[in-house]
């Protein structure tokens, strides 16, 4: 684990360099904590309007591959807080961060960017690594980010029937009770499993964002926050988010860096 004492000083550095980078790595270890209970459900839903103090007034967009891309500010703050995070009146995550080891950073020469390596420990005892670009405003907020996962598919995959027909029967659960009416997916809690089971493939946490039975389990966690939204997603026809993708599709993507301040 890196630690202050360790990345503060840049003895070869000009001052005025010194001083943002001390300034980035404030700003990504203090991002990095937003992540954890009880701050990242205050951050979601925004208590006492805590987003501006680690959000960019320019608004957030990102992705994390392989779980998603995300082009607008609520969507950026859904994923990057709902699916690790503990969300207050809602089931407990299987995978809630627990802590976090900052492994590695590394700083752009030319805009409040830092390149980082962290370590998210999970209520599982299961430990998950990020490679993440984050982009900071003028005044160190956060206003994009890109990052992957290592290995998602070897530390999250189910590796029993019981545990992937579990998974099955939280997406079915789920999209009965809340999406209903117009948002309406499937017609009983049979025909979703029977989709489920028939229809698509399992997949893995490689392909999350993929036309599978994953992608819509990771999907679940989203839908009684927003179901407009994310009812689709569940539904047979993936809504766009859970819809197979070429490799083309990842390359053909904004820069989600180029809100990052010049220094």
């Amino acid at each position: 684990m890196m630690n202050f004492c360790q990345c503060r000083k840049w003895p070869n550095l000009p001052q005025n360099k010194n001083k943002i980078y001390q300034r980035l790595y404030h700003a990504t270890y203090r991002s990095l904590s937003t992540l954890l209970s009880p701050l990242c459900s205050q951050v979601l839903f925004n208590d006492n309007n805590i987003q501006s103090q680690y959000i960019s007034p320019k608004g957030l967009s990102g992705r994390v591959i392989p779980i998603g891309t995300f082009p607008s500010t609520i969507l950026a703050l859904e994923y990057l807080y709902g699916i690790l995070c503990p969300i207050r009146n809602l089931p407990p995550r299987e995978n809630a961060i627990q802590s976090f080891d900052l492994a590695r950073i590394a700083y752009d020469e030319k805009y409040l960017i830092t390149h980082i390596e962290f370590i998210a420990h999970l209520g599982t005892n299961t430990r998950m690594t990020f490679f993440t670009s984050i982009a900071f405003d003028k005044n160190y907020k956060v206003c994009g980010y890109d990052g992957q996962i290592r290995n998602p598919g070897l530390t999250l995959d189910p590796r029993t029937n019981e545990q992937r027909e579990a998974k099955i029967n939280t997406i079915c659960n789920v999209t009965q009770r809340f999406c209903t009416g117009t948002l309406q997916q499937y017609l009983t809690f049979n025909d979703c499993q029977q989709f489920l089971r028939t229809q698509i493939p399992y997949g893995s946490y490689d392909r999350a964002d993929q036309g599978n039975v994953i992608c819509r389990f990771v999907h679940t966690y989203f839908v009684p926050l927003l179901p407009t939204i994310h009812c689709p997603h569940v539904g047979p026809t993936g809504g766009g988010a859970c819809t197979d993708k070429t490799i083309d599709f990842y390359y053909n993507q904004p820069n989600f860096l180029a809100c990052a301040h010049k220094q």
